[in-house]
């Protein structure tokens, strides 16, 4: 559907339901429309740091912006349809060269410089939505520009805006059973205003379109959720996700996402794949909660053999999408190698109220050409989030953490580049981010 279509369609639906309720102000039905309305103004500032010489001599990644965002979702006509609208307004503060990787601002230009950071608004979404029926058994669906967070094996993430695609996608609920289906064929990425499609790994090829299916298990002490997936002609792809609470404070998970290639995947050169013919990342993990403290601990192991080469599992289903990812490996460096094994600890203290202090360590090894390559990081971190007070709706995050891996030939081959003796070269990170949100409630 294109979008001034929607938008015109949007536009009529609200000046119908407008004049509906002047009509008949005692019905429930049209009042339910704008007084289950809320309307939200939030503001983020939010900055990443980075310096590495992985695949290049010593380079800064830097950009700094802030974001003002108003969201407007409507209650329901005759508690069945409504609309939802989001406009982010991105201010750049700040950028180097390099800045582009940290997904911040817009790259208005080619290449590196920081004077193509721009920053950029957009109607991050603007969408339809139905329901019908009860608590439960019911279905609710939504047709145009939205986020699809963790959905099927789809996800949008967040820095400053959030990924949104333009689609169609609904879930039937059936007591504690959940189906979702979801079909997109373009983005509008976290860093751009600018519609774009998906596109394979080497840039050649469009993929149409994304379809996924979703079924999950949910009640107060288990999860189990299988998602399947097609980046059409392009990849293939499973996701299982699960969690079980066997007591209060212990929480046991488990994820293992999977990759398999299609006919446009096989047609890339050796040096674009990621992998040969699959790629599979196995994790799980156990949490301890205690009131005022937290210890998470995981364990993972992928498995994406290529030809001559590192493989990896990539999280994503080409240019231009955000998959579903939620195994612990994911960090600063996506610890998920051929033959890696990856150890991640999360320890938390609130040595104040409302205040959490935490560190964040990953190591992880794999063998190349008769040689242990040792990866870590360690991230030491703080969030303080009001509960009460007049600072209720303001949360700040800071980070600083230190990271040591290898050098590689390119920035997307992770292939290690050899010394003259063999061996692997050392290559040392520094990274740090801080994000302020604010939140107003206006309606």
């Amino acid at each position: 559907m294109k979008v001034k279509y929607l938008t015109l369609a949007l536009l009529s639906l609200s000046t119908c339901s407008a004049l509906a309720a002047q009509v008949n102000n005692d019905s429930a039905l049209y009042n339910a429309f704008f007084t289950d309305s809320k309307f939200d103004f939030s503001t983020r500032n939010h900055w990443k740091y980075l310096k590495e010489n992985a695949a290049q001599p010593k380079e800064v990644h830097s950009a700094w912006g802030q974001v003002f965002s108003f969201d407007y979702k409507s209650g329901y006509l005759f508690d069945t349809i409504g609309f939802d609208i989001t406009y982010d307004n991105v201010i750049k503060l700040g950028a180097s060269d390099y800045f582009a990787s940290r997904n911040l601002l817009y790259n208005d230009g080619k290449g590196y410089n920081k004077h193509n950071a721009q920053g950029f608004n957009k109607f991050t979404q603007r969408y339809a939505k139905i329901k019908l029926g009860n608590d439960d058994f019911n279905l609710k669906g939504k047709a145009g520009w939205h986020s699809l967070k963790d959905f099927g094996i789809i996800s949008s993430a967040k820095h400053l805006t959030r990924h949104s695609y333009l689609g169609y996608s609904g879930t039937l609920k059936y007591d504690n059973i959940y189906f979702s289906l979801a079909y997109i064929d373009s983005t509008l990425p976290r860093e751009s205003a600018k519609k774009l499609h998906f596109l394979t790994a080497d840039r050649k090829k469009v993929i149409d379109n994304i379809s996924t299916a979703e079924i999950a298990y949910k009640d107060k002490d288990l999860t189990l959720d299988y998602s399947y997936g097609v980046a059409k002609d392009y990849l293939r792809r499973h996701v299982v996700e699960l969690s079980y609470k066997p007591m209060q404070k212990l929480i046991l998970g488990g994820q293992f996402y999977g990759s398999y290639a299609l006919d446009n995947y096989d047609a890339m050169k050796q040096n674009k794949k990621e992998f040969e013919d699959h790629a599979w990342h196995y994790a799980t993990d156990v949490e301890w909660k205690e009131d005022d403290w937290s210890v998470k601990l995981g364990l993972a192991y992928t498995d994406a053999n290529k030809h001559n080469a590192i493989g990896y599992y990539n999280r994503h289903l080409g240019k231009n999408t955000r998959g579903r990812f939620n195994g612990l490996a994911a960090a600063g460096a996506d610890y998920m190698r051929d033959g890696e094994l990856v150890f991640t600890s999360v320890l938390t203290y609130d040595f104040v109220k409302d205040n959490s202090t935490g560190l964040y360590m990953n190591y992880g090894e794999f063998n190349y050409k008769h040689d242990t390559l040792k990866n870590g990081e360690i991230n030491v971190f703080d969030i303080w989030k009001p509960t009460s007070g007049a600072f209720k709706n303001l949360s700040i995050l800071s980070k600083v953490g230190y990271g040591w891996s290898y050098k590689t030939t390119s920035g997307s081959d992770i292939t290690p580049k050899l010394d003259k003796h063999g061996k692997a070269q050392r290559s040392p990170t520094l990274s740090a981010e801080t994000v302020i949100d604010y939140r107003f409630n206006l309606l």
